[in-house]
């Protein structure tokens, strides 16, 4: 990319991957007014400009002819997180605009190197790992249109695209390696974490009268 790339190669590098299109947050709304300006590929079934997936990302998830109720017998993660790869910035809308409601949605992009494209949390800006800027936080704009153009700007400029970047080669925020240590060490004690793991533990056919043995034996511990 460089700083004469035109505003066709930047809109055809925004992915929206939704099959739930009908949420609190009403992002299928704002996404249907926001590719009035912009054009966005959607992998889903909200939306217009629907796409089939790329037969590399289709070989990667070893998913030919299985549809989305039959997920869970693919590598449907690895294909994700290989097609938000090929994309400069992923859009990522919550279910919901509620206070500390961070989902995958968020962290999918910023692992594979992406810029996401954010509309959610209020105070999303609390869970970033980043000192500077690091998503586009669609809440600070007044319209799908200023959005959009912002959007343009930063993919047809190089070194302010790379500005989003630059967090990646710092340390992160204190605040977000505190946030992780605490999530970390209440992951073995909270009730809903316990119970999600041994779920995941019963998919995997592993042995969960051995995990609730060790999860005792921690919990002895306090």
């Amino acid at each position: 990319m460089s700083d004469s790339s035109s505003s066709d190669h930047v809109q055809s590098s925004i992915i929206w991957m939704n099959s739930n299109c009908d949420t609190k947050s009403k992002r299928t709304e704002y996404l249907n007014q926001l590719m009035k300006f912009i054009s966005i590929d959607n992998f889903g079934n909200c939306g217009n400009n629907r796409r089939d997936l790329p037969q590399h990302i289709v070989e990667i998830q070893k998913s030919a002819n299985k549809n989305l109720k039959q997920r869970d017998t693919y590598d449907w993660l690895n294909g994700k997180l290989s097609l938000i790869k090929d994309y400069l910035f992923t859009i990522a809308f919550e279910n919901s605009r509620d206070l500390d409601y961070i989902t995958e949605k968020l962290w999918h992009p910023l692992v594979t190197g992406s810029i996401p494209i954010y509309y959610g949390a209020p105070n999303v800006d609390e869970w970033l790992p980043c000192q500077s800027n690091c998503i586009i936080d669609l809440s600070k704009f007044n319209s799908s249109e200023e959005a959009a153009r912002f959007i343009l700007h930063v993919g047809q400029n190089q070194s302010l695209y790379e500005s989003f970047h630059t967090w990646r080669s710092k340390p992160f925020r204190k605040e977000f390696i505190s946030k992780m240590n605490y999530f970390d060490r209440m992951n073995d004690y909270s009730l809903d974490c316990i119970l999600c793991s041994l779920t995941n533990k019963v998919k995997r056919n592993e042995n969960i009268y051995l995990a609730i043995e060790q999860i005792k034996q921690r919990l002895g511990q306090f």
